[in-house]
């Protein structure tokens, strides 16, 4: 079984896929149905009734709870079965997990862990989802692979030059630099006097003169990334030119899947419309990195990352960095939860 970040918040999906009313996903091997009361507070439970196991997600929402469309069990967002349809007391083992839930723009974020450690405040924020000034979209992709690959992925953004020919191509060749915290590392990347490649230029037009690109993407823990890209004219300040900011949210579904969303946004004068937009990164997420991603999971098979012995380039120290923070990280909580183990014991 793979080893996951416990204490943290993971993202479950966007706001607007709870329109329908309940929301299901695996999540570090848990599953976890999200909904709606009628207040509109977003409430996360275990996605098992306790009856027969059936998914709570196949039932139906009914006022502030979920009616198991099995036997007509009903929980409550703290888990509570408030209600037999067929008769008799509630059996006091009646109950299922329930887990904080947080909305926050735009997004839906749960935490496995602790409850007493969920403060809201560590969730990394993207307030341009809601800027009034840019069009945003937003993107899910389920991905065959372990979330580690994808953060691989893009943390090394020289893949451009073989794998996004719409981003650069052949001429994507960046210096690249790297700052590394406690639990982040900000990699970035600078391509200096290119012709605008296909993607910005439909974005925002050079007008035929020679353009700057940058890429700065920085990693929180475990794996939500926040990346700022853009073109200028070549020499001129990154204000003068346009910004595309970016959300990459990988959750861990189980050790070989993953759940990658994916949210960016123009400037609402850019003559990219929004359906070309998304058309563009679903041709890069979709068609171009989730294949070549899931095929190295393939050739890995079980195997660990390092167990492989991987031959490691200069380009690959912010991923390698990243890993190792993670791995030091996951080692440390895991030496927490057995130190209050062994004094709950004693």
């Amino acid at each position: 079984m793979a080893d996951f970040l416990k204490q943290t918040w993971y993202m479950i999906g966007w706001a607007g896929e709870l329109d329908d009313g309940v929301l299901a996903r695996t999540i570090t091997d848990t599953p976890v149905v999200a909904f709606r009361d009628t207040a509109g507070i977003v409430h996360a439970i275990h996605d098992r009734c306790p009856h027969r196991f059936a998914p709570l997600s196949k039932g139906i929402r009914k006022g502030d709870a979920i009616m198991c469309h099995y036997h007509g069990l009903t929980f409550d967002g703290a888990g509570t079965c408030v209600d037999n349809p067929l008769g008799g007391p509630v059996p006091a083992a009646c109950r299922v997990a329930s887990y904080p839930a947080v909305e926050q723009d735009g997004m839906l974020w749960v935490w496995l862990g602790d409850p007493a450690l969920a403060d809201p405040a560590l969730i990394v924020r993207f307030p341009w989802l809601n800027d009034e000034g840019l069009r945003s979209i937003q993107g899910y992709t389920r991905v065959d692979a372990n979330y580690e690959l994808l953060t691989d992925n893009l943390m090394d953004l020289t893949h451009a030059k073989f794998l996004h020919p719409g981003f650069g191509g052949d001429a994507y060749s960046p210096h690249n630099t790297m700052e590394a915290g406690r639990d982040t590392v900000l990699s970035k990347y600078v391509v200096i006097d290119i012709d605008n490649p296909e993607f910005p230029e439909n974005a925002w037009s050079s007008h035929g003169n020679k353009v700057d690109l940058w890429d700065d993407i920085q990693w929180y823990a475990p794996a939500t990334l926040s990346l700022s890209s853009g073109v200028v004219l070549t020499g001129r300040p990154r204000e003068e030119g346009c910004e595309i900011p970016a959300a990459h949210v990988i959750t861990p579904e189980s050790a070989g899947r993953s759940h990658y969303f994916w949210g960016s946004a123009l400037p609402k004068d850019s003559p990219l419309s929004n359906d070309g937009f998304r058309e563009v990164l679903s041709q890069a997420f979709d068609a171009e990195d989730k294949p070549m991603i899931e095929a190295a999971q393939q050739r890995m098979g079980e195997a660990d990352f390092w167990e492989l012995g991987p031959v490691l380039l200069g380009t690959d120290a912010p991923a390698v960095r990243v890993r190792r923070i993670l791995r030091e990280m996951i080692g440390n909580e895991k030496k927490s939860q057995a130190a209050s183990a062994e004094m709950s014991a004693a």
